[in-house]
C-alpha cells in the first residue's frame, strides 16, 4: 500500500474514503459518529491521547474468564487495567473517567 492509499483510507475500519471532509479528517461518515458518540464524554485532550494510545499499540485484549471484555491499557511506566465504564489508574479509582476508558471505546467500537 503507497502512502497515498495509506492517507485515503479510514483509520478506523480502513475503507477507502472517497468525500473531501473525510480524507481530511481521516475517518468515514459512520466511523466518524461512532468515534463522536464513544468519545462525547471525554474531553479533545482525553481523546487524543486515547488515539495516541491505540496509535503506539498500547490497547490489548486480555483474554480471562475472570475479566471477559477487559483491555489493557500500557501506560509508559504503569499497565493498567480498563473497560468501556472503569479504569485501575489513579483517576478511574476516584470514579472519574480516564483517557485509559477512551481508549478501550475507541478500540473496541
Amino acid at each position: 500500500m503507497t502512502a497515498t492509499e495509506t492517507a485515503t483510507r479510514c483509520r478506523r475500519c480502513n475503507r477507502k474514503l472517497t468525500g473531501a471532509k473525510s480524507i481530511a479528517s481521516g475517518y468515514g461518515p459512520t466511523c466518524a459518529k461512532r468515534m463522536t458518540a464513544d468519545t462525547a464524554d471525554f474531553t479533545p485532550e482525553q481523546v487524543a491521547k486515547a488515539l495516541q494510545v491505540i496509535a503506539d499499540g498500547g490497547v490489548a485484549r486480555i483474554p480471562s474468564k475472570h475479566f471477559h471484555g477487559l483491555h489493557m491499557v500500557r501506560g509508559t511506566y504503569r499497565e493498567y487495567h480498563a473497560s468501556t465504564t472503569d479504569c485501575g489508574c489513579a483517576a478511574g479509582q476516584e470514579g472519574r473517567l480516564c483517557y485509559h476508558v477512551a481508549a478501550v471505546r475507541l478500540a473496541a467500537a
